[in-house]
């Protein structure tokens, strides 16, 4: 199965109501874990790489690794840059092989937003490469440890709520192929009642004809991924809770192995299992298993 854009993968996903998670390949394990969970179940899958996450390991390292392992796949895989700051750093990405990338433009001026999107899409397309940008400011990091709190409303946290009639100008404008919403959602992990507004995500999803996007899609409760779906979400970013529950799973096997000593590879081989078996976990919350 060859590397695929995000456009192909969600396309589908938005006709036919199933979301797909897109998750952090920071690493080997990562990587090969959340490989074996697609095949395991038929589903699509899409990896990130996302520099502020892993810091030291470099884009001319980590997107080729990605790439790699997504040609080999036997399902649908797309590569993608997360939140991509810069005409520059899309160009990187895309010279590295990637199928996709995000510009992220969202605490930008609009008009700013707009052209500078605007250009990351002429050069991407031009060169085959699918295009996700951000309209509204999430609020939140997936790389601090601590727990954020979901807005109460549009203007807490940090938050920007997406405007739905700028979704429409922006996409049009544009010419994206994905489109990244602020609806209540937050990079990290939530605290207290999560203040998610489905209804202006049916809203934007009415209006505009390419798929939607949830970045901080964490530590929600089981039951409430399907609603994010079924209200127009095709892709879900997911890491924080997935990067914790890798620790503790390492923290356990440390603990409990009943050996004096642990050599590294073993726990590269944890790690492996580890991730396939969450993503498998995820995949079956998103409801995309069985659908290639």
């Amino acid at each position: 199965m060859p590397l695929v854009g995000i456009k192909e993968i969600l396309t589908e996903a938005r006709v036919r109501q199933y979301g797909v998670p897109s998750v952090l390949g920071g690493n080997l394990e990562m990587v090969i874990g959340h490989i074996e969970a697609a095949e395991q179940l038929c589903a699509p899958l899409i990896i990130t790489f996302t520099q502020s996450v892993t810091p030291k390991v470099p884009m001319e390292v980590g997107m080729p690794l990605i790439v790699g392992a997504a040609r080999r796949a036997k399902v649908p895989v797309a590569s993608i840059l997360d939140h991509g700051d810069s005409l520059e750093s899309v160009v990187r990405a895309i010279h590295l092989g990637t199928s996709s990338v995000m510009f992220d433009g969202s605490t930008l001026p609009y008009e700013e937003n707009v052209r500078q999107t605007k250009e990351v899409v002429r050069v991407a397309h031009t060169l085959g490469v699918d295009v996700e940008a951000e309209l509204g400011r999430i609020a939140g990091s997936s790389t601090e440890t601590g727990y954020v709190a979901a807005p109460t409303d549009e203007n807490d946290h940090g938050s920007m709520f997406t405007d739905p009639g700028l979704a429409l100008d922006f996409v049009e404008r544009t010419g994206i192929d994905a489109l990244a919403i602020s609806f209540g959602n937050v990079h990290g992990l939530y605290t207290g009642e999560p203040n998610i507004d489905l209804e202006l995500v049916r809203e934007i999803f009415a209006l505009v004809e390419i798929p939607l996007v949830m970045h901080g899609a964490s530590g929600l409760a089981d039951n409430e991924y399907q609603k994010i779906v079924k209200s127009g979400i095709s892709k879900i970013n997911y890491y924080s809770v997935m990067g914790r529950r890798a620790v503790n799973d390492i923290r356990g096997q440390l603990e409990d192995s009943g050996q004096e000593e642990i050599v590294y590879h073993e726990i590269i081989s944890r790690a492996i299992d580890f991730f396939r078996d969450d993503t498998v976990r995820v995949m079956k919350l998103m409801g995309c298993v069985g659908v290639v």
